[in-house]
């Protein structure tokens, strides 16, 4: 291996062990998608609880990415672009927001029919 097959190896292996390495988004597997009463606002939600598998996986992506915005998106739509500031553990996730009553009943209808691909990655467009 030549010297500068070496240096773009280890930087690779830098970027990735440091966590500057743009990950692919993780695909998560919903075992319930329900309408809720968000408790903090009041609003309509809607609730998200993953199967045990997603849920690791979900730990995981939280813990690695802490203080980045993350896109949480359904069928390749954006529906959600929180800031995660603490890990989230217990494999279950709330949207509310400016979702009207409709758009939350259909995104659960989708989501539970089990034909939605639901993904969560790391903005693309934020200062590293």
């Amino acid at each position: 291996m030549n010297s500068l097959a070496r240096l773009t190896a280890g930087t690779a292996i830098t970027l990735f062990a440091c966590g500057l390495a743009m990950a692919e988004p993780l695909t998560l597997a919903i075992a319930k998608a329900a309408i809720v009463s968000d408790q903090a606002s009041g609003q309509r939600a809607l609730d998200l609880k993953m199967t045990p598998d997603s849920a690791r996986a979900f730990a995981d992506f939280t813990r690695a990415n802490v203080g980045k915005v993350v896109d949480l998106s359904v069928d390749g739509a954006v529906v959600a672009s929180p800031r995660l500031v603490e890990p989230i553990l217990g494999g279950e996730v709330t949207l509310s927001g400016a979702f009207t009553a409709g758009e939350l009943q259909r995104l659960a209808e989708r989501i539970s029919a089990g034909g939605a691909k639901v993904t969560v990655g790391v903005k693309a467009d934020q200062p590293l």
